[in-house]
Parts: structure tokens; sequence; C-alpha cells
């Protein structure tokens, strides 16, 4: 079967949306079917993040920004205490922000898509739409359709995800849903490549000049607000100045790291944090495992990729209270703080390093329970079985 993928983001972010969105494919494409995807582009075409080979780029050009001024609405939140009732507001209204920015950037994609494709859309089999309603719920007019929320949205949108074949999602964002749509909502479920994602040596440390005997607490993922790497970086920031011997170690890029950079420069010009903004996916277990624990203190999460690799590389984790974190952490793989509060990360940060007999055990929890449960070829089959039961498509 031929599948078009709108996904704005795949050929500009890490994400990983954008990594569940490539793999995914990888692994459709390998089992015999074609896949075109069409994504945001700038005027000349150009995007910084190459596709699988054997996916058909359709790059949208033009000026694109999904979170234009975050980066300086962060710089100004940085110079507001956050334990201040004003860095709370602030931080609400950064949100709504950039909520509506995000909005907007999705409404000129959809109207863009709508363009391109208005004489196109026999061209294809099936559509696979990541994450934006409106425009899987205008797609479906024209054909079979498959939309993933990647995050729960709310009960205002059923007569929107009614028109759309089917709805797919996963973790948290799957049992949200399922709440007001029932069996409308169907499990589209993250894999994992075992063959890059397993306990193993790691020369990243020995690049850094850090050894085997310095704890390190690390992070994986986009450097966003939502993502909460400030808080990490605060609380890393005081824990530094308590005299207690840990290195953290940042993986990512994003509108935030500027802020970061600035929260931590002490502690980068001393060698004791080191940021590195863009590693290949094919290279990223080496950076998990150079980690005796991943912190993930996001906002909000609804079932992390950077947390279940880790796992699969024997790291336990350390995760803000919400979403898809909870369901992992019922595996006995890891901890759980209170969400956004630096202090409760800091406290439990400062416990979980200090008990290293304890972080062992969490991570071969972690990696025993990833272990042949995850997988892209599986995702694939699923993917294919929603396409054939749910939109009445054959290979």
């Amino acid at each position: 079967m031929r599948v078009l993928v709108l996904h704005s983001e795949l050929g500009v972010l890490r994400g990983g949306g954008e990594n569940f969105t490539r793999n995914l494919f990888s692994a459709f494409v390998a089992r015999g079917h074609q896949v075109a995807a069409a994504f945001v582009a700038d005027r000349g075409g150009r995007y910084p993040i190459p596709l699988p080979p054997d996916i058909e780029p359709v790059p949208i050009r033009g000026w694109w920004s999904r979170k234009l001024g975050q980066a300086t609405l962060s710089s100004i939140g940085r110079r507001v205490a956050l334990t201040s009732r004003l860095r709370t507001k602030w931080d609400r209204v950064q949100e709504a922000i950039c909520w509506r920015t995000i909005r907007w950037h999705t409404q000129r994609f959809q109207h863009r898509v709508e363009r391109e494709f208005a004489h196109r859309w026999s061209n294809f089999d099936a559509v696979y739409v990541h994450g934006n309603t409106a425009l899987a719920s205008q797609v479906a007019r024209y054909r079979p359709t498959v939309l993933r929320l990647p995050g729960p949205v709310t009960a205002e949108l059923t007569p929107v995800l009614h028109a759309v074949h089917a709805v797919c999602a996963n973790g948290d964002a799957l049992a949200r849903i399922r709440t007001f749509l029932g069996d409308h909502a169907i499990e589209l479920p993250i894999g994992l490549d075992e063959r890059l994602f397993r306990p193993g040596p790691t020369s990243v440390r020995s690049t850094l000049g850090w050894t085997g005997r310095h704890c390190v607490a690390g992070y994986v993922g986009r450097l966003t607000h939502l993502k909460g790497v400030d808080l990490l970086a605060t609380a890393f920031h005081e824990l530094s100045r308590t005299g207690i011997d840990t290195k953290l170690l940042i993986v990512g890029s994003g509108e935030e790291e500027r802020n970061i950079r600035a929260i931590l420069v002490k502690e980068i010009a001393e060698g004791i944090a080191h940021v590195e903004p863009d590693v290949n996916h094919e290279k990223l277990s080496e950076w998990y495992r150079a980690m005796d624990v991943l912190v993930m203190p996001s906002r909000y999460e609804n079932f992390s990729n950077a947390v279940l690799e880790a796992m699969a590389c024997g790291v336990p984790f350390l995760a803000s209270n919400v979403g898809g974190n909870k369901m992992l952490a019922e595996q006995g793989a890891g901890w759980l703080f209170e969400p956004k509060s630096v202090r409760s990360l800091s406290e439990c940060l400062r416990s979980v390093i200090e008990n290293h007999l304890e972080m062992k055990a969490r991570g071969n929890i972690g990696s025993r329970y990833v272990q042949g449960r995850c997988s892209w070829t599986a995702s694939a089959e699923r993917l294919e079985w929603i396409i054939a039961s749910r939109l009445g498509v054959r290979a």
C-alpha cells in the first residue's frame, strides 16, 4: 500500500514524536509498503534532519516557527525566582502563549497541505496524520485517515475525532481519550530498537573526562518549557553548592538551551555539567549508558521514549509524577517526584544518587521489563492491522 505521512516537524526536530514516526515508518517500509512524508522546510526546501532513505520526502517550503518567541519568554522568566508566585503566573502565561503559537503553526501547515495535495489525494491508499486533529478530520473527507495523538485532548473534540477513520494513541493519552471516545480510540504502541538500546560499554564518560566512580544524572530530549529541563538545571545548581559529587549530562536542543546554559554557567565551566545539543539517534544509546540515572522532569509527559530507551539500556529513572511516568514507575524501574517542584526534585535526586545499589537494582528491573516487549516491527504490524480493520485498506 502507499501511505502519505503528514507530520509538520519531521525534518526539523529530533523529539519523541518525530522519532516515533521515523522509526514506525522505517519498519512499515521494510514490510513492503511505500511511504511519502510531508513536513515543513525553509524557503529553499532545506531541512536539517534527513528522513530514512526509503521514505519519500515532500518538504513544504516557507517561513516556519513552531515556538516563535519562546526563547525570549524563557529569558525573561529566568529573572523571576522559581519559588515566587509571580513565577507561577509567568509559567502559565508562557505556556498559554506557547500553545497558541503551536496552534497557529499547525493551522498554517494544514492550509498548505490542503493546497499541496488538492489534486493528489488519490495517489495514496491511506493518510497518517501526527497530532493535528483538524487536519486529520479534513483529510478524512478525501482518503482513509489515521490520526495519532501524542498527548490527550478534550472531550470537546469528540465530533472532530469521530470524523477520522482511526484515532490512535498510547500511554496516558490513550487512557484519557478512551473516557469519552471509547473503542474509537485504538492503541498504537511505541517501539524500540533493541539492537541499539541495551546495556553495554560507552566511551562518553572518558570523552568528557569523567570516570566510573562519578555518579552521572542525565536528561535526553527537547529543551523546552514543557519538558521542565529548567527545573532539573536549577535543582542540580542547588545540589552542586552542597558539595555533592555528581555530574549532570544533558542531551538535546531547543528554545530553552540558552536558559539552561545560563543557570548552569558555573557548573559547565567547572566541568561537572555538560550540554550536548545534537546526537544522532544511532549513537544515542552510548549517551544513555554514560548515565547512572535518567531524570525526566516534564510538566506533562504522555509516555516517554527517553525513559523507555534508558530502561532498555539498564538505566533507572527519576521522573515527575505525571501522565505515563506513573505507569512506568509501577514496574519498579524508577522513582517519582512532585511535578514542577525544584525542592522535591532536588531532595529525590540526592536520595537516589546516594544509593548506588538501588540504582543498579532498578536499572536491571527496567532492562528486563523492556526486553521483548517493545519493537518497531510489532508497531508496524499493529498499524497494518489498524489500516486494514478500521480503514478497509488492504496491502
